[in-house]
């Protein structure tokens, strides 16, 4: 995958239930942490979006 998968550190994703545990392990054999979103909580990624942007 190159360089650039390299340098990530953490996936973060919601709970969506199309996310399942072959989706995960790919990420996982790079040695990636995945984050899950808050439950119930649809507009979090939202805001982390627009606090980045705004850094």
């Amino acid at each position: 995958m190159g360089i650039r998968i390299e340098s990530l550190r953490f996936l973060l994703r919601d709970r969506d239930g199309k996310y399942g545990e072959a989706f995960d392990a790919v990420f996982e054999a790079e040695e990636m942490e995945i984050l899950k979103g808050a439950p119930r909580a649809p507009r979090m990624n939202a805001h982390c979006e627009r606090i980045i942007g705004s850094i």
